[in-house]
């Protein structure tokens, strides 16, 4: 049972659950083989950097999120450094967030489009934080030069169509799903893992977000994709050894670790 965490906030972590990273790496009754911590809040990049160097099995990624896009300008000349770092696999999470960021539709395009064209220079792999924003998601992503770029669209809460479009962009476009995929309400989710092939789906639970049932409710953590898993397995109609082989071979890929 070999996976990795895609997609994890270890430090908002150990403030929602008051544990700390180090209690939880020795208590996890199934652990990652290593954590994916998402850095997307400048002030965060630091303890990000920190993080990876201190831990074998950690590793960072740095991205300004939607939330933050009223920092971008006096903050994006940190990107460039904290992407080049040798702990550092991906650049993001940023992108579209329409649900809470309505009011400021404008400046997320040009955040976005900004950073995807920083990113796209650095070979690493660009994590992609889209919400009830498909058109524009996907206008940006088809007038963008995507060839060679392994992206990552994480915690993917759309549709089937939308899964579909995105993965006619580029063969090197893969999705990430959570514990939304056991939330009783979440039947477009679940449809949308049925129709994507298994080598383009990666694991991941937004720690400490999104908890899957049976654990809703509580702080998720990187010991509970097995749920995940599970129901992946379940919908693909396949066994769990093939999605947990699948999936650690399509990070393996994306992420190079």
């Amino acid at each position: 049972m070999n996976f990795i965490d895609t997609h994890c906030h270890l430090d908002t972590y150990e403030e929602h659950s008051a544990e700390s990273f180090e209690s939880l790496r020795e208590r996890i009754e199934t652990p990652p083989e290593a954590y994916i911590h998402v850095a997307c809040d400048p002030e965060a990049f630091e303890d990000a950097r920190i993080r990876s160097e201190s831990y074998f099995d950690v590793f960072a990624t740095y991205g300004i999120h939607p939330e933050y896009v009223h920092t971008y300008e006096q903050n994006k000349y940190l990107l460039p450094d904290y992407w080049e770092h040798s702990r550092c696999v991906g650049c993001g999470e940023f992108g579209l967030d329409y649900h809470y960021g309505k009011e400021n539709k404008e400046l997320q395009r040009s955040v976005f489009e900004d950073q995807l064209e920083m990113a796209l220079n650095t070979q690493k792999a660009i994590v992609l934080h889209l919400r009830e924003a498909e058109e524009d998601s996907l206008s940006i992503l088809k007038n963008a030069p995507l060839q060679n770029a392994k992206i990552h669209v994480h915690c993917f809460t759309s549709n089937a169509s939308f899964a579909e479009e995105l993965l006619k962009i580029s063969n090197n476009i893969y999705i990430g799903f959570t514990g939304i995929i056991t939330f009783k309400n979440a039947e477009n989710v679940r449809k949308a893992v049925e129709v994507i092939p298994l080598n383009r789906l990666l694991l991941e639970t937004d720690a400490p977000y999104l908890a899957p049932v049976p654990h809703r409710g509580t702080p998720a953590h990187s010991g509970m994709i097995p749920h995940i898993a599970d129901k992946i397995a379940e919908l693909k109609n396949t066994d769990i050894e093939n999605v947990y082989f699948t999936t650690r071979e399509n990070t393996r890929y994306v992420y190079g670790i």
